[in-house]
């Protein structure tokens, strides 16, 4: 057990000085880590389905709304074992649409009574932007939008290839991993004197899966770190699963916001809920943010090594 606080204390030390990250952000990090590091897929052993909605500062027009589906699964190509994904998302914040279509593929490995896995993504990332909607208003103190070449007055977008590598290593207890994404840095043309860039951004992520005496009850503490080096964002959570079916939790978004957890899971359906909860100024001009997350694991039928044996049905 001592040793099992000290990983705890020396996840939670690489994030102390964290503050904000303007990226896409998930609550539930813990079970959407496909979302941000490739190397995840596979990881669960069966087909791995997710669905997942956010709603961000609830009171803020046009704040931002999020969706994404990921699936991935386990794939045995002769001796290799390895892991294959599916990611498409779409992301609404203020004039801007996102979206992104990608593939992954993760090679894995045994190691040290646990599973290593290396993982590459690569996909597709449209952005556009409605300038039919700015609206400056009109005042002497206001320049008009049509005398700014840097704001597009009609609607725009623009695509590139987007890439995203990782590793990924999971123990019967404990999980660590680390993720870069946007590693081409994609720049994107929106109209004649406009550019979107996207910078390169680190992720790590660690957790234990603590076993208390009461064999019903399972404490399952962890972090997360992203950053696109100009800003920041952690989450420090712990969560108490019950009899494996019900959890909940608390998640500390650093200098930032307090998130409320909630989940079940029944056979091999889980759903999940998160509450943001603002702890900045943003309390002024938003009740917080919800997040909505339903995932379905489909058993897989493992092929047997051996002869194989055949059976005859004669109908007469």
């Amino acid at each position: 057990m001592k040793r099992v606080f000290l990983f705890i204390i020396a996840l939670i030390t690489c994030t102390m000085s964290v503050r904000a990250q303007s990226d896409m952000q998930l609550s539930q990090y813990f079970l959407g880590m496909g979302y941000y590091n490739p190397a995840y897929a596979g990881t669960t052993g069966d087909l791995n389905m997710l669905g997942l909605f956010r709603q961000q500062w609830i009171g803020i027009p046009n704040a931002g709304t999020s969706f994404f589906v990921i699936a991935d699964m386990p794939l045995k190509l002769g001796s290799l074992n390895n892991g294959i994904g599916l990611v498409v998302n779409t992301e609404s914040i203020g004039l801007f649409q996102f979206t992104k279509v990608a593939f992954q593929y993760a090679y894995k490995q045994k190691l040290f009574g646990g599973t290593l896995s290396i993982g590459l993504q690569g996909g597709i990332y449209n952005v556009g932007f409605d300038g039919t909607k700015i609206h400056i208003p009109e005042s002497p103190d206001h320049t008009p939008a049509e005398s700014d070449p840097a704001l597009p007055t009609t609607s725009v977008q623009a695509m590139a290839l987007d890439v995203n590598a990782g590793i990924y290593y999971t123990h019967k207890n404990f999980y660590a991993g680390f993720g870069a994404t946007h590693l081409t840095a994609p720049e994107m043309a929106l109209g004649e004197t406009t550019n979107y860039y996207i910078p390169m951004g680190l992720n790590l992520t660690g957790g234990y899966n603590i076993q208390l005496r009461n064999p019903l009850y399972e404490l399952q503490p962890s972090v997360f770190l992203k950053t696109d080096m100009q800003t920041f964002q952690a989450d420090i959570t712990a969560r108490m699963v019950y009899n494996k079916m019900f959890n909940g939790g608390l998640s500390w978004r650093i200098n930032e916001s307090v998130v409320v957890l909630l989940g079940a899971t029944f056979g091999r359906l889980q759903v999940g809920y998160a509450y943001d909860f603002p702890t900045t100024a943003m309390l002024k001009g938003s009740s917080g943010s919800h997040e909505v997350l339903v995932r379905y694991q489909l058993k897989l039928k493992k092929t047997k090594t051996g002869k194989n044996r055949h059976k005859s049905v004669r109908i007469l």
